[in-house]
C-alpha cells in the first residue's frame, strides 16, 4: 500500500536559516557538558524588539547551496573541551542530516565561556 507517491517536479522547497538555527540550538544544548548558548548580535536586537528568537547563539550562513554554521558556546567545567567541542560539531551536523536531507559544509565553535 502506498500511502505517498514520489511526484517530482511538484515546486521548490526552502528551508529559513532561522529554521536551521532552531535545529541546530536544539542538537547544541542536548551535548552534554554544554553550559548554554551565548547571545550573539542578531539575537539581541531580536529580543530587544520583543520576538522570542530560538536560534539564540547559532549563526547560519548559506552560500551557493553551502552551509556553514557558527555556534556561540559556554561550557561546562566538568568535560574535556575539546571533546565537547567536536560532539557539538557531530551533533549538529548529524541533526542537520537527519531533518532536512542536507549536508553541512563546516560547524565552528566558538567556546565563550566556562562556567
Amino acid at each position: 500500500m502506498i500511502i505517498q507517491e514520489d511526484k517530482a517536479n511538484l515546486g521548490k522547497i526552502e528551508i529559513s536559516p532561522e529554521v536551521l538555527e532552531v535545529i541546530a540550538s536544539i542538537a547544541v544544548t542536548e551535548t552534554e557538558g554544554v553550559h548554554a548558548l551565548q547571545n550573539n548580535f542578531a539575537s539581541g536586537n531580536f529580543e530587544k524588539i520583543g520576538k522570542k528568537y530560538r536560534g539564540r547563539g547559532v549563526k547560519v550562513d548559506t552560500k551557493d547551496n553551502e552551509v556553514m554554521i557558527s555556534i556561540y558556546v559556554s561550557l561546562s567545567t566538568s568535560r574535556n573541551i575539546h571533546e565537547t567541542a567536536e560532539l557539538i560539531q557531530k551533533n549538529v551536523d548529524q541533526a542537520i542530516r537527519n531533518m532536512t536531507d542536507h549536508d553541512v559544509k563546516e560547524v565552528n565553535v566558538h567556546i565563550v565561556n566556562i562556567k
